[in-house]
């Protein structure tokens, strides 16, 4: 909002609902996990009888691990350990394959997939990064194929090595434009939203802000919002104020208006323009008499305002309710309605609250 001292549920709510790329990291995470996890067990399962004791211990190895990371991420939701752990496993598969040759010397064919998957798990730079070490150490190894048990020709080595650097190149261009590309959609629609529940005038939030965040919000984070003072305020002989001045002259007075209300505000609390000249104030864990000090204090605020064109200065009409759990919230701001046309009745330039 462009009011710097109301902080609002927006921002909470738009990245609330899930991050649609974490959600994408979640299911491949899930998918892969689950099904490589499988793959790899079958693999050490067909090995069991090898005396090739280095891969059937690998393959094992890294299939539990495998399992041990999906069921820590399932119970514990920590997606950023499990990812970290899992990129581990793969890496150490990885070069277990190149070490031992894999089965029948065609470990270097498996490095491919798992290399695309870390750049899924870790991102365009991290996954760059990663993997150059990945190939540095396999390029170590494969500099004295003697040393190992797998048994690589020059021109097989060769290949490799250049196979998987054009894979991690490749591998980098799309995962880094996928984010550019989601990062510039993400920043249109957030945009588009704030749009929408913004008042184009004052800057305040509007009734569609209240109906799609705020109120959702005050659903599900009821400590947080109740007891919840609701104030109605609205300026008086405000069609006088543009029948006699004009409506620029009454735009002028919205937008003081609403800045005021907006600077003098306590943080956590919102105020919205609900209607031509009315504003929505919720003050969140405010009894009756915390609503309707501040409500007061507002009232003063508005009526020390100065506009040159209105020799009669500005005031408005207050009315104050309570609600004590979200159920009571329509009829919390009907009651308080109802308080401000009586303050309207009453002379104005009050504060009514029962």
């Amino acid at each position: 909002m462009s009011s710097t001292r109301q902080k609002s549920p927006i921002n909470n709510d738009i990245s609330a609902g899930e991050d649609i790329d974490q959600k994408r990291l979640k299911y491949v995470f899930y998918t892969s996990s689950l099904f490589g996890g499988l793959v790899i067990l079958g693999f050490a399962l067909s090995h069991r009888h090898s005396d090739n004791l280095a891969l059937k211990y690998s393959l094992f190895a890294a299939s539990f691990s495998i399992f041990f990371a999906y069921g820590y991420v399932y119970l514990s939701k920590n997606m950023r350990a499990g990812v970290f752990v899992a990129s581990l496993i793969l890496s150490s598969l990885i070069i277990a394959l190149v070490v031992t040759g894999g089965h029948r010397n065609t470990g270097l064919y498996w490095i491919y997939p798992l290399l695309f998957v870390q750049f899924i798990f870790l991102g365009a730079f991290r996954g760059l990064i990663h993997s150059l070490v990945l190939i540095g150490i396999m390029a170590a190894i494969l500099a004295k194929p003697e040393l190992v048990p797998a048994q690589y020709d020059p021109a097989e080595i060769s290949r490799a090595l250049a196979a998987v650097a054009t894979l991690v190149l490749l591998c980098f261009v799309s995962e880094y434009y996928r984010q550019r590309s989601h990062q510039d959609i993400s920043t249109q629609h957030t945009a588009k939203m704030v749009e929408a529940v913004t008042d184009p005038l004052t800057g305040l939030t509007n009734r569609r802000f209240l109906d799609a965040f705020y109120f959702p919000d005050c659903r599900r984070e009821t400590d947080r919002h109740f007891p919840l003072a609701v104030i109605v305020c609205d300026i008086d002989h405000f069609k006088t104020i543009n029948d006699k001045h004009g409506h620029t002259t009454g735009d002028k007075v919205l937008q003081r208006v609403a800045r005021m209300l907006s600077d003098n505000i306590r943080s956590n609390d919102v105020v919205s323009r609900v209607g031509g000249e009315e504003f929505l104030i919720l003050a969140q864990r405010a009894d009756l008499e915390t609503g309707t000090a501040i409500a007061e204090k507002l009232r003063k605020k508005i009526e020390s305002l100065e506009v040159r064109e209105l020799e009669d200065g500005i005031s408005g009409s207050f009315g104050v309710a309570v609600c004590q759990r979200f159920e009571q919230l329509n009829d919390t701001i009907k009651l308080a309605d109802q308080h401000m046309y009586k303050a309207k009745s009453s002379g104005r330039n009050c504060v009514v609250a029962e």
